[in-house]
């Protein structure tokens, strides 16, 4: 091991342990758990939870977990009133990662926002842990892909996925087949 990676290890080490102090007495309660076809992380489970600190009420956090089980996608982390302003959102992020312990992606960074999610991120990084960039509406359709083979098929599209594997194969064969046949 050379000199630059025992430094980087002490000082990821560090930040951890103030993170970990930061998270003590931080508390998710899970609302709700479901796994809802058309939700963004479907076939994957999303969650409502409160945030409590030291048995108070302090906020909620919106998010899921995709079927590969290689990311948390936050939807909304909010703190509420005399809460805010004392590292409770990074402290619940910490206790999220530490949860799942894979990278954490918010979908989508409100301006007000911007200013957290980069210190966040500076924070984490030095703690080794990665908070990806925001998945724009835009790129969201694209990240679904890496699981689509694992999304189940309604016996609706089952259905029609059968109709028109017929057609196509009666087609090939010679013999009309399909709408508008005489």
């Amino acid at each position: 091991m050379d000199v630059f990676e025992l430094i980087r290890d002490f000082f990821h080490k560090r930040q951890s342990k103030i993170l970990i102090e930061r998270a003590t007495g931080v508390r998710l309660v899970t609302e709700r758990e479901e796994t809802i076809r058309g939700c963004f992380a479907f076939p994957g489970t999303e969650y409502d939870a409160g945030i409590e600190v030291d048995g108070q009420h302090a906020g909620t956090i919106s998010y899921g977990i995709n079927p590969l089980n290689d990311r948390v996608y936050i939807y909304e982390l909010t703190i509420e009133g005399e809460s805010r302003r004392r590292g409770l959102a990074t402290a619940t992020l910490w206790r999220l990662w530490c949860t799942h312990q894979v990278p954490l992606v918010p979908l989508h960074e409100v301006g007000t926002a911007v200013g957290f999610w980069s210190k966040a991120r500076k924070r984490f990084a030095a703690a080794g842990v990665e908070i990806k960039r925001d998945i724009r509406t835009a790129d969201q359709e694209e990240e679904k892909l890496r699981w689509q083979h694992l999304v189940p098929e309604s016996e609706h599209e089952r259905t029609m996925r059968q109709y028109w594997e017929w057609v196509e194969s009666e087609n090939t064969a010679g013999r009309p087949a399909g709408p508008g046949i005489q």
